[in-house]
């Protein structure tokens, strides 16, 4: 018997085009190995070129309307202010990872950017304690059974 555990991650600001994440956690007991990730999968931050990319980089952030009477300045869209992430969406990664072994499990996805340094802060640990019900027995036969007490006894063959 297995488990498939899924892990959601929200990208928050502060990440770029090109940067990615690991998946990384502790075999169902004691602390996360950070040096080895779980598996090898990179879960890309920004998948599709769908990201936080600050709220002047949209098309409109491009128009010049809020600088009517200005020359010689940048768009409305590309001043400093326009360049944080609020008024726009975020990517959603889903790291699905599979076990085999019951535990308190630990889990954190740790962030790269795209030269595979590790972001500062990145990692949040999620604990998913897991039991994983044993295989059903088999080859095991009927000895007896009785029907006042309700006592089944089994026997191998």
């Amino acid at each position: 018997m297995s488990a498939v555990i899924t892990i959601t991650f929200i990208v928050p600001a502060g990440y770029a085009e090109g940067d990615y994440a690991h998946l990384h956690g502790n075999g169902g007991s004691g602390s996360i190995d950070w040096e080895t990730p779980l598996s090898a999968e990179l879960y890309d931050l920004f998948a599709g070129g769908a990201g936080i990319y600050g709220w002047g980089l949209a098309p409109w952030g491009e128009f010049r309307w809020g600088h009517a009477h200005s020359m010689r300045t940048p768009s409305w869209g590309a001043l400093p202010w326009a360049l944080f992430p609020w008024g726009h969406g975020t990517s959603v990664i889903e790291a699905k990872h599979t076990l085999d072994s019951c535990g308190d499990h630990l889990f954190a996805l740790a962030c790269y950017d795209r030269a595979g340094n590790i972001h500062q802060g990145s990692a949040h640990e999620i604990s998913v304690p897991v039991h994983i019900a044993p295989p059903a027995p088999t080859g095991l036969i009927q000895s007896s059974y009785n029907k006042q007490t309700d006592v089944l006894v089994l026997d191998t063959r």
